[in-house]
Parts: structure tokens; sequence; C-alpha cells
């Protein structure tokens, strides 16, 4: 039944896609594979509630000659936070805790933070980290200094147990800012994770599975791949630059194949092309798939809407998707606030993020449109996913 699903998927997007013109579109980003960007990709464009437009293109693994399938599982990064706070908030819909609530009151490891000055020395947090600063990346938590990103590096390259321990280990790190007053990015949202699991004594992959991934038969989403779907992952690969690219992620080797017990709230969620569009269509229509409820529309309509009001990114950025003048924060998803100051074609109100591996979605409401690209290269600049983006909004609005 799911390869008739993926089967007629592909049939209509080719059908709708008669309607635009995307010849531009998958040129360029064909171009990123003949130029050695990348090594292969997916592309979906949805509008209207229909598939206008998919490509396939390149390999999953160059060596073994082995192309990349519609079915191909991705290593989704950072937009598992995107994931994680959805489940957060359904907690917050249930009544269990408040925006303003202080995450001390839950994880007493965060009861006292400390402050780290730029002398070096302590201080104590004049305020509380709050259940909203952990959404919108606001709880101070990051590298800003050399001696914190030290600290953060050894959490790094010795991967903690279980995310309990992975949480108490981060909690004896001092802040680089205070809470509430700069937008620091960084993996806040795995507090929010063992908010879950307190309060419910599930374990935060169950909670995921149980309230997000069956509900909405996202059947291929995991922390850790089952055994009979490990040829699906796609190898990844680290770009030193274009033409040079190392494997670095083997699915028989991968820490997504074996024996996982951290599962990383912050980016350790793998997915397909179809699951995630599923996710996203369901935010789109405003916490609704196919007669299934994940959140209120104003809950959504909370979460995908600028946050950070006045509080500015801890260092200016260069980066299109950061806070800046035209980008605020929701609840782990960017959103232009200002379309005039966006250098590029979008919508007001238009919200999405993207991962280290390569991966990028956008969601606008104005439009009823979703795109979204999976490609699995690490080193592989931001700004390319602008031009991904530059080029399906020239397609839709220049039809």
């Amino acid at each position: 039944m799911r390869r008739l699903f993926i089967f007629l998927f592909t049939f209509f997007s080719l059908y709708l896609s008669a309607q635009y013109n995307f010849e531009k579109l998958d040129q360029r980003m064909r171009q990123f594979v003949s130029d050695g960007e990348l090594v292969g990709f997916q592309t979906l464009i949805i509008k209207g509630g229909k598939v206008i437009h998919t490509d396939l293109y390149g390999h999953d693994n160059l060596k073994e000659g082995k192309l990349l399938q519609q079915n191909s599982i991705h290593r989704i990064a950072s937009m598992t936070k995107c994931i994680v706070a959805v489940a957060i908030m359904k907690l917050y819909e249930k009544g269990y805790f408040e925006l303003e609530d202080p995450i001390g009151l839950y994880i007493p490891e965060y009861k006292n933070p400390m402050v780290y000055q730029a002398d070096g020395t302590l201080k104590p947090a004049s305020k509380p980290i709050r259940v909203i600063d952990v959404l919108r990346h606001t709880t101070g938590i990051g590298k800003t200094y050399p001696a914190l990103r030290k600290e953060f590096d050894v959490l790094k390259f010795n991967p903690s147990f279980d995310l309990e321990t992975e949480v108490k280990r981060m909690s004896e790190i001092p802040l680089a800012a205070e809470p509430g007053t700069l937008w620091i990015y960084g993996p806040s949202v795995s507090i929010g994770a063992y908010l879950i699991e307190k309060l419910t004594g599930q374990k935060i992959d169950v909670f995921l599975k149980k309230e997000i991934f069956d509900p909405l038969n996202m059947q291929d989403t995991f922390f850790e791949i089952p055994k009979e779907k490990h040829h699906r992952l796609a190898s990844g690969y680290f770009l030193e630059r274009p033409g040079y690219h190392s494997l670095i992620d083997h699915p028989m080797s991968s820490p997504y194949t074996h024996n996982v017990t951290f599962y990383n709230p912050a980016g350790g969620l793998a997915s397909t092309m179809l699951d995630f569009s599923i996710f996203c269509r369901m935010l789109l229509n405003k916490g609704t798939y196919k007669g299934t409820t994940i959140l209120e529309p104003k809950t959504v309509a909370l979460m995908t809407s600028d946050q950070l009001k006045l509080i500015k990114n801890t260092k200016r950025s260069n980066d299109n998707h950061k806070p800046n003048n035209a980008i605020g924060f929701g609840f782990t998803f960017n959103v232009i606030k200002n379309i005039k100051a966006y250098p590029f074609p979008g919508s007001q109100g238009s919200y999405g993020w993207f991962g280290s591996w390569g991966p990028y979605f956008r969601i606008d409401p104005k439009e009823e449109m979703i795109m979204i690209l999976m490609t699995q290269m690490k080193g592989w600049h931001y700004s390319r996913r602008e031009i991904f983006e530059n080029h399906v909004y020239n397609a839709i609005l220049n039809q």
C-alpha cells in the first residue's frame, strides 16, 4: 500500500508540475551535483494541498554506485527540534505547564543557574530559565565564550548514555547570558524533551511515536533505524570543497542504526521526504492532517509567530535564516517578520528551519505552500539553501 502511495505521489506531482515552470529550479539544483557540492538530493513542493513538483537526482553512495531513492531515509539533524517542539506543546495544551513557568520547577538541576562572566567568574542568574526560553533559544545556554565552547565540546565528543544524563551534564555548564535576554542557538530543546520524560514517565522516542508519528502514519521516522530499513539510510558526507567530499557516515556503521540509547532531541532523528512532508502538511493545515488533530490552530499560530519581540541575536548574523531585521523566531521555527527587509522572494509569516546535514524546509501559509529539500552533506554552506528557496518562489510567482 505504501509503495502504491509513493507511486501515485510521484505520478500526480509530474502531472501538476506542468502548471508551473520548474526547469530553472531543477537545472540549478542538479548543478550542485555536477559541481561536486552535493552527492544527491530530493526536492518537494506542495501547494494548495497538492504536490506540484518533485525531483530526485544523484547518488546515495558514490563509491557503491547506489542511487538515491524516493524512500531514502535522511538524517534531518536540527529539524528534529521542530518535531520535538510540537510534542512539548502537546503537553502545554493539556495544562501540564505554563510557558512562563521556571524550568527549575520540573528540572531541579536548572533551579539556580550560574552565568559565565567575561573575566571568567560566575554570577547567579538574576531570573529563571522559563519554558518559553527553552522553545525559542533564549535560555542563555550557548558557546559564546571559548571556555564554554570547550565544555560543550566535551559533551559532543563524549556522548551521553541517555537524555537524562545529557541534560544533567549540560546543567553543570554555566550559561553564556542571562535567561530571556539574548537569542543563542543551541541544544535548549533537549531540556524540553527531558521535561516531557519527567512529566509523562515516557522516554522521548516513545512519546514522539505515540503522540506524533503513529497518529500521522509517519512510518519511517526514527532515532534508531530498524535493521530491515538500514539499507535505505542514505550515506552521509562532508564537503571539504566543491568536488572534494568524504564519506563520514555509512549505514553499516552509523550511530543511527546501532544500539541508540541517547535519543537526541536537538538533532537525532532520521526521516523520509514523505514522512516529513506529512509533518509539514499538518502544520500548514493548522495542526490537523487527514482528520487527525495533533495541535490546536491557536497553538500552531503561537509556535510559528515571532516570540523574540525585542530580544536580539547574540551576534550580528550574516545568515538570512537566523534572527535579524527580517527574521524573527518562534518555537524552534524561524519566521519572516518583515518581508520588506528579506532579501529574497517570500511571504510575511512563512516559517521553517534547516539541519547541519543539509536538509531545509519552509512553510508559507499565504501561498499555501510547502518546500522541502533533503540532502546529506555536512559542510554545505547555509546560503546554498537560499538558492533553492529563491528558485521555488520564482517558479511559483512568475508563472
